[in-house]
């Protein structure tokens, strides 16, 4: 490895490991208080007795990742920071796998920046700082992809179960894995020979259907139900949308696709392909990437444009990171200037880390746990308790929104049992975040019906404490 390659290795480890354990007291949040948290109390308070967990927290993937966790606890202790440095590995892994793609496609002198443009994705920084089980599946993904392309055949078959084990999203980048397998490995000249190629190599995607069929069938034999039910917690996510809500989440899908900061990614690429139109793509390399960027692309979201609300940006971090890499393939290619290079690179970089300053009005949802923007909150959400605290008001007496509403204990695991009710406009109190992203509606009723009496606020994220007002119907000009 030559020594800037190692230099630029060790600040990308330094930035990741920095922004862990920086955050080793956080709460757990989002979509974490059910896929950490909860899943993995269930399995630590029940000993490990059962790989089933309750209906009202299963949203159907095979739970491995709060088994991890709880694992974990029951060695070092069930504490926030066990939970955070639990993810250490994981997030290590990423990087050592991120600069080995970078290093195979990216020329040699080029391949520090570009492992540093890539992974400095807002989403994948937020994730680093969360205990997410997308920490691991980007792992297994990386390593998955490496493996194909030096057809090491055990280590695709372990990301392949690995992915499997992870999530049902995992599950759909394995097929996207094969597609690339079947690109790189195989001659579809001899067509006798192709059949029995294709059998042979199924063998290694074979344990990771077997575990996805005993566990679903074990499942559906003691619940009745695989993925989700009409009761679960999640089933309006799961809810489908037509035609029209189809082409309406297409929409919303480019978004994901543009948005904290990516836009600057998409004008690099743009200008490149226009500029290197006629040249670039007789590299074989550069011809890879782009089926590869378009194969997940195309299956990735396939089973979420389908439903109401499934389109996370988390749940898109491979295509962020397959694309990066292909556009900083063709960003630093001989054929561009290096004064080009730097021009865009500047681009590239400011654009994308300012996509961590990217806060939306209160009334259009924002993806909170997939950018740094959200790691004020956490401070300000302990002040707020504090406050309450100050004030003697009862927490029974005080309603907020997800997440807020498991108990203190668990967001915090510090044995704290209240808990903030669901709201539904009878309390005399509200806690409320601008990270909550309501409905439009029950924003409208919430301040038509409460006033604020506490702000605590930072960087754009701010947490007040409302009163129900006294004269129902009072306007309300929220203060952003």
């Amino acid at each position: 490895m030559p020594q800037h390659h190692k230099v630029f290795l060790a600040v990308a480890y330094l930035i990741v490991l920095a922004l862990q354990l920086s955050n080793l007291q956080h709460a757990f949040f989002w979509d974490t208080t059910q896929l950490a948290a909860d899943h993995a109390t269930f399995f630590y308070s029940t000993g490990f007795s059962s790989w089933l967990l309750p209906d009202a927290i299963d949203s159907g993937h095979i739970p491995t990742f709060g088994f991890y966790i709880a694992l974990v606890w029951k060695i070092f202790g069930r504490t926030l920071v066990a939970s955070h440095l639990a993810m250490v590995p994981f997030a290590m892994g990423v990087v050592w796998q991120l600069y080995r793609l970078c290093a195979r496609f990216v020329p040699r002198e080029f391949v520090g920046i570009a492992l540093l443009l890539i992974l400095l994705d807002p989403t994948l920084l937020s994730q680093f700082t969360l205990v997410s089980p997308d920490v691991p599946l980007v792992f297994f993904f990386l390593l998955g992809t490496n493996a194909v392309l030096e057809n090491r055949k055990y280590i695709l078959a372990l990301s392949a179960l690995l992915l499997f084990l992870t999530s049902m999203r995992g599950m759909m980048v394995v097929i996207c894995l094969l597609l690339l397998d079947l690109y790189c490995n195989f001659s579809f000249s001899d067509k006798r020979k192709l059949f029995f190629d294709l059998l042979k190599r199924s063998l290694l995607y074979v344990p990771s259907l077997i575990v996805f069929v005993v566990f679903n069938t074990y499942h559906f034999i003691h619940k009745g139900w695989i993925g989700y039910h009409k009761d679960s917690p999640w089933a309006d996510c799961f809810a489908p949308v037509g035609f029209k809500g189809f082409v309406f989440n297409i929409g919303i899908y480019g978004w994901r696709l543009l948005d904290f900061g990516r836009i600057g990614i998409w004008v690099v690429f743009i200008f490149l392909l226009v500029r290197l139109r006629k040249s670039i793509f007789r590299h074989k390399p550069i011809r890879l990437l782009l089926l590869f960027t378009l194969a997940l692309m195309v299956f990735l979201p396939a089973n979420m444009l389908w439903a109401k609300n499934l389109l996370a940006h988390r749940y898109l971090l491979p295509i962020y990171l397959i694309f990066g890499l292909f556009a900083a393939t063709l960003l630093f290619q001989p054929e561009v200037t290096n004064q080009t290079k730097w021009l865009l690179s500047g681009v590239w970089l400011v654009v994308l880390v300012s996509g961590n300053f990217w806060i939306y009005p209160p009334k259009i949802a924002k993806g909170w746990d997939s950018t740094l923007a959200h790691l004020p909150y956490y401070q300000l959400r302990l002040e707020a308790i504090s406050y309450l605290d100050q004030q003697h008001i009862d927490f029974s007496d005080v309603q907020s929104f997800f997440p807020n509403v498991h108990s203190i204990g668990l967001l915090d695991l510090n044995n704290d049992p209240r808990n903030f009710n669901n709201y539904d406009g009878q309390s005399t109190y509200v806690f409320y975040s601008n990270i909550y992203n309501l409905d439009d509606a029950v924003y409208d009723e919430l301040f038509a019906r409460y006033e604020r009496i506490k702000s605590f606020e930072n960087q754009g994220v701010y947490v007040w404490i409302l009163r129900k007002r006294q004269h129902i119907g009072t306007k309300f000009q929220p203060i952003i």
